[in-house]
């Protein structure tokens, strides 16, 4: 079997110095470019002495490795350096076992050879900052170190920008954490999980289909798990994984119309909703004693079972969507349970929850109302008690509620506190009490200082180990795309589009939007109290506007129709 690399390699030169220690000799060389070839005699470039180290930024979170230009060693003799990565500066700068710093999954620290005179390339790893240490006895010198930045070739299509240029950052910033991760599967992260988590996928997806459509990554992740995973065990071994694997057929089919993959997935669909349905008895309790939606409500069981009520029953109600539509005569007892199990939890009382994320997924699966849990849990303190996973539903479940203003704040406290310490993608986890006289991530602290990536971070994500580019965490990205310029899908493939803008605060917001025949833009502007709204879509689309005040407009080949609302 051959098997062909569709990936894009680009070498990238560092854009800062950092830090260095012991004899290093024209440091500031690496920054321009000399040459990507080895060669005997000219120009040497930088040296480092036996002992010496360099740390050098790249600028942005990056998924690869480094190619290392070497010009000449001393004594024309093979060195033995010490490459370490870092989502941090400081992470860069300490070695294994050091606040949790792991060579888990991708190895970020690792001691190699080097020739005296050619070039070594090495990493699969996610990194910003990298640091050379030169362990022989003997100076080496090398002529240029690239970044080697690994990425798909997906062409980006969605797009957002409104009046708030915080909000157009914290968007980018989003899209980029995505596309680090699609690689040949859609990862976690690319420092550390580099596994097919499917339970943590939906918000990566939602994002995807937003950025880019249909992706065959997406398509080889979803089929890459179902065949790991007989019906009759749980994804990754959680049960509430396949409830979101079953949200994530679904919603792929709505956004790309694709049926022929849609069909493949039924025969697994069939057996995991009679697994499903079968797990509600008549009073709503559920038959699933592992409940788990992530890491930081594991402590609370009242939200784990809230969190996955309301996850079942989206699980059942997708299940019926795509029975109904891909299924046969044979699915109408199917169609029938999982009906009757999507009933029996609605009729079940829920437990108090204090927990917003539970509560958010509740909200969205119609078992709360949403104003009343805004008003009482997500307007109260709101950047406190969130995860960056399941924060994107708490934005999702407060627009519901009509609070989109709250939800923009959401976005601007909490992602964009992440930005204002450096991130250029977005973290595994983050806690809004750890900003507190936080330096940004590209600070080489002293030892006494308080590192913000070493110092916090718990279960799997504990220091150093914590990742800094998580998809999950790429909410915004659908939320600003769906809530605020308000594009919904309504019938699968993109034929029907719903435009329902929400500009909360903001004075104006346009964006684009992939659909299976090109891209659909629109633009939302505050004239008076009204908005004005303005859209393209491929013909093959139809497009129903719902806003307050001027009518929309629809260009297509610089012909403008009033379309009524």
């Amino acid at each position: 079997m051959t098997m062909i690399d569709k990936k894009i390699r680009e070498y990238l030169l560092p854009e800062r110095i950092l830090w260095e220690t012991g004899g290093v000799k024209e440091a500031e060389s690496l920054l321009r470019y000399n040459s990507d070839q080895a060669f005997f005699g000219g120009a040497l470039g930088c040296v480092l002495e036996p002992g010496a180290a360099v740390l050098l930024d790249f600028g942005k979170e990056l998924s690869g490795g480094v190619r290392i230009v070497c010009n000449e060693c001393s004594g024309r003799k093979n060195a033995r350096i010490r490459i370490t990565f870092g989502e941090s500066a400081m992470e860069a700068l300490q070695p294994i076992g050091c606040k949790n710093a792991t060579n888990d999954h991708a190895v970020r620290d690792e001691e190699l050879t080097v020739p005296w005179v050619g070039e070594l390339e090495y990493g699969n790893t996610g990194f910003r900052f990298v640091r050379i240490e030169n362990k022989s006895t003997y100076s080496f010198t090398f002529r240029q170190v690239f970044a080697v930045y690994v990425h798909c070739n997906a062409e980006r299509i969605g797009e957002f920008r409104c009046s708030d240029e915080r909000l157009d950052r914290i968007w980018e910033v989003g899209a980029h954490t995505v596309f680090l991760n699609m690689q040949d599967y859609v990862y976690d992260g690319v420092k550390r999980d580099r596994v097919v988590w499917i339970g943590d996928m939906h918000p990566e997806t939602s994002a995807i289909l937003r950025l880019f459509g249909a992706d065959e990554r997406v398509e080889r992740s979803l089929e890459f798990v179902r065949d790991n995973t007989p019906p009759s065990q749980w994804m990754n071994a959680i049960p509430s994984y396949s409830m979101w694997w079953m949200r994530i057929v679904y919603d792929y089919w709505l956004y790309t119309g694709k049926e022929s993959f849609i069909r493949r997935q039924i025969p697994y669909v069939r057996e995991l909703s009679e697994r499903f349905a079968a797990c509600v008895d008549a009073n709503g309790d559920m038959a699933i004693t592992d409940r788990f939606i992530d890491w930081p409500s594991s402590g609370d069981a009242a939200a784990q079972t809230e969190g996955v009520r309301a996850l079942l029953k989206i699980a059942l109600e997708c299940a019926v969507r795509l029975l109904e539509t891909f299924g046969t005569s044979t699915d109408t007892t199917r169609i029938a349970a999982c009906e009757k199990a999507a009933d029996s939890l609605c009729r079940a009382k829920a437990k108090p929850c204090s927990n917003k994320q539970a509560a958010a997924l509740s909200v969205l699966a119609e078992l709360s109302e949403a104003e009343k849990t805004n008003e009482s849990l997500f307007s109260v303190e709101p950047l406190k008690g969130l995860s960056s996973f399941l924060g994107y539903y708490v934005l999702q479940a407060r627009s519901r509620a009509g609070d989109t203003k709250g939800a923009l704040d959401l976005v601007r406290g909490f992602w964009g506190k992440m930005v204002e310490l450096g991130a250029t993608t977005f973290w595994e986890d983050f806690n809004i009490d750890w900003a507190e006289g936080a330096k940004p991530i590209d600070t080489v602290l002293a030892s006494d200082e308080y590192d913000v990536h070493g110092d916090n971070g718990g279960y799997c994500y504990s220091g150093y180990r914590h990742s800094l580019c998580h998809g999950w965490a790429a909410g915004p990205v659908p939320f600003l795309s769906e809530c605020v310029l308000g594009i919904r899908v309504l019938e699968a493939g993109c034929k029907r589009v719903e435009i329902t803008p929400d500009l909360g605060d903001l004075q104006w917001a346009e964006g684009a939007f992939p659909t299976p025949y090109g891209p659909l833009w629109v633009r939302h502007e505050r004239v008076g109290n009204a908005i004005r709204t303005d859209f393209r879509a491929p013909k093959e689309v139809e497009c129903i506007v719902r806003t307050k005040g001027i009518a929309p407009q629809r260009e297509r080949e610089k012909e403008i129709l009033t379309i009524s609302v």
